[in-house]
């Protein structure tokens, strides 16, 4: 069984003391003080500790902390620190799939810039028992990004790491971008009508994609739903876009179902057609319901079809799920290059192919099974003898030499 857990990024408008605005800093060195940040040579975390000066403090003013602290943690949850080898994995992957792509798309000074300050790592999930959630990570006033989940971290599972790290990289950097430069009004009013903070955890994917959303939680309000856009049309490969976009192509509606059992049955019917989507237990179960796609039907609820034998799919909302996500792109693709020169389709074709095999004309590579093969698992294009995790590792480990 697939078990489904919502999730919830978040971006907390609050202003760390100590720190100045970006656009005020001098940015010719580093806002923290290097002499804070020892490297002790006989410390066995030696050679990361070196990997994050020299490849976050020095060149973009970013403290990169994996060493849990408490006072910049969340006090009301049970969390723990994050691995040693598990924080040198999230740090060169970090490195690679998302500062060394915006470094390649922006401006000189984009990463100097807009870049996070501090980015602070925990090893374990932080959840949100009261309300069935999950918060993946937490953008502070533009200043300070955390993650959660670090210990999980698995570079074979290509779509686990999109979801807790990759883009959750991507969206809260997008908040911050729109903490910089607002996105366009225009944008929050394509949903404004349907925004819901408080159901949006009960909503299937599709469900959700049916109304414009390319998320459950895009549509809890129109500021997750801009960073939702940006960072999942940016991590998401190719067939998983294009499900979802298939999926936008419907319009579902809420029945009431008197049991799972009865679900099954439904779902499992030649009348269904494919009709039956999502089961929707109530707290009480006696008002349990069904997401299902929304089509003509006989009166005894069966699927009318037309005379091709098709069914045939209804729009009552008037609600058109594919053309509102496309609009949502065109406006994150205007305002990113507007604002930063950068190219939104380059930027996804960067991190795509830096996270999946490609041809050297720059086309993905399958699998006999129709998929795409992860590259960091593959062998590197530097030395056939190691995986491409491996050579990044690398990076770090090198500084082994120097103990």
């Amino acid at each position: 069984m697939k078990i489904r857990i919502n999730i919830l990024l978040l971006a907390a408008m609050t202003v760390l003391a100590g720190f100045t605005s970006c656009s005020d800093d001098d940015f010719t060195a580093s806002i923290f003080d290097t002499n804070e940040y020892p490297l002790d040579r006989s410390q066995y975390s030696f050679p990361l500790d070196t990997f994050l000066i020299a490849q976050f403090l020095e060149p973009y003013n970013v403290s990169f902390i994996y060493r849990m602290e408490d006072v910049g943690s969340d006090m009301d949850k049970n969390l723990t620190p994050a691995a040693y080898d598990k924080s040198v994995d999230l740090a060169v992957l970090s490195k690679y799939l998302w500062y060394d792509v915006y470094e390649k798309y922006g401006t000189p000074e984009f990463l100097k810039v807009n870049s996070p300050r501090i980015i602070h790592v925990i090893g374990s999930k932080s959840y949100n028992p009261s309300q069935g959630t999950e918060t993946l990570g937490v953008a502070e006033g533009g200043l300070k990004i955390t993650l959660y989940n670090v210990n999980n971290l698995d570079p074979r599972d290509i779509d686990y790491m999109n979801e807790y790290f990759f883009k959750t990289m991507h969206h809260e950097f997008g908040h911050i971008l729109d903490q910089t430069i607002l996105r366009p009004t225009a944008f929050n009013l394509l949903s404004n009508s349907s925004y819901d903070a408080s159901t949006w955890s009960d909503t299937p994917d599709s469900v959700a994609a049916g109304r414009g959303f390319v998320s459950p939680y895009a549509s809890s309000a129109a500021g997750e739903d801009w960073v939702e856009t940006l960072a999942n049309y940016v991590t998401m490969d190719t067939l998983t876009w294009e499900r979802l976009m298939g999926a936008a192509a419907y319009e579902w509606e809420l029945i009431d179902c008197d049991s799972y059992s009865d679900y099954i049955k439904k779902a499992s019917s030649a009348e269904s057609l494919d009709t039956v989507g999502y089961y929707k237990a109530s707290t009480s179960g006696s008002d349990n319901k069904i997401y299902r796609r929304l089509c003509k039907r006989n009166a005894d609820d069966t699927v009318a079809l037309d005379e091709n034998g098709q069914v045939q799919w209804l729009h009552n909302s008037g609600v058109d799920g594919v053309a509102i996500i496309n609009q949502k792109l065109t406006f994150v693709r205007e305002w990113l290059k507007t604002n930063w020169n950068i190219n939104l389709d380059d930027l996804r074709r960067e991190v795509q192919q830096r996270q999946f095999v490609t041809n050297p004309d720059g086309s993905f590579v399958f699998d006999k099974n129709g998929l795409l093969i992860n590259k960091l698992i593959s062998p590197s294009d530097s030395d056939p003898s190691k995986t491409l995790m491996d050579v990044l590792r690398d990076g770090v480990n090198k500084f082994k030499a120097l103990q």
